[in-house]
């Protein structure tokens, strides 16, 4: 059922990265590079929800043992360190596009960095506990205390100067876009949710899964075979738009401009994006290195679902 999972969350994934909805208008850089929305957001919400898992089964494990508090803990904390550093990446490559850096020193960056470190540390402690009977209490008692970077994580980008937006952001954007990334997240949900009682994925089903956004990230990064520029304004006139790129001024029939609406409002929707001499709207790079990010991480949790404690 793992497995089954993990290959219906890549392919919502990939469809989501290919043919999802993205803001008519961004800050800066490309409107596509938002599709990363879909990736990077959904693990990062996972990736806290995986902590306090991991704190929670900790405090049950101290006070009343157990195996099944003992498997809980474990598996939680090992996601949750995985699913950090995939935050952490697909957050950075994103932020290069539509933060001009990929990294600017924002708070809630760094505190995800910081939790992936200490999440991973946790791994490390119990190789390095050679005492079994106290191996399990003290690796508890680790997670009880590294908890305090989900709270800090959460609250960094509204005590500080962020370019990160602040918790309930998400709220304004359209109704289409918010009912994809939670569909994204609720299934990916669900694949911790396996993950941390114990079931176990067949290596057939984390090849698929790669295949599956290999194959997508492919598709995206195919519109870069032919010269692509950057568009810095657009004008429309009748049925003709002109075009001022990096590439130099373009005029092309509005039919032959894969975007729609091409105005909002009488300004251009064009503004940022990656366009062909022939019209064709190009998407971000970035998406397309999410996915194969992702890819890497299915591959991590594929392989650690099967193995023991």
């Amino acid at each position: 059922m793992l497995g089954v999972l993990l290959l219906t969350y890549s392919a919502i994934l990939a469809y989501a990265a290919v043919f999802g909805p993205f803001p008519a208008f961004v800050p800066l850089g490309s409107p596509t590079a938002y599709r990363s929305l879909y990736i990077h957001v959904p693990q990062s919400m996972a990736a806290l929800a995986m902590a306090f898992a991991s704190f929670l089964s900790s405090i049950w494990f101290l006070k009343r043992g157990g195996a099944r508090a003992r498997v809980v803990m474990h598996r939680s904390a090992e996601l949750a360190a995985v699913l950090s550093w995939l935050s952490f990446a697909t957050g950075t490559i994103w932020a290069q596009e539509s933060w001009g850096a990929t990294w600017s020193g924002d708070p809630r960056q760094l505190s995800v960095a910081v939790m992936a470190v200490l999440y991973t540390g946790y791994v490390f402690l119990r190789r390095a506990v050679e005492d079994p009977d106290r191996l399990d209490r003290i690796s508890a008692s680790y997670l009880v205390l590294v908890f305090i970077s989900v709270p800090v994580t959460l609250v960094a980008p509204v005590l500080l100067p962020a370019l990160h937006p602040a918790p309930g952001s998400l709220a304004e954007l359209t109704t289409s876009i918010r009912l994809l990334y939670i569909a994204v997240f609720a299934v990916l949900l669900a694949v911790a949710v396996l993950y941390v009682l114990g079931a176990r994925a067949g290596v057939a089903w984390g090849v698929a899964s790669v295949v599956v956004l290999a194959g997508a990230a492919a598709c995206l990064l195919s519109g870069y075979t032919h010269p692509v520029y950057r568009v810095y304004n657009a004008t429309l006139t009748d049925s003709t738009v002109v075009l001022y790129t990096s590439g130099g001024v373009l005029k092309l029939p509005a039919e032959s401009i894969h975007l729609r609406p091409l105005e909002i409002g009488g300004v251009s929707t064009l503004k940022g994006h990656l366009i062909t001499a022939d019209g064709v709207v190009v998407s971000h790079w970035s998406v397309a290195a999410n996915l194969l990010a992702t890819g890497l991480a299915v591959v991590l949790i594929t392989l650690l679902s099967r193995r023991g404690i």
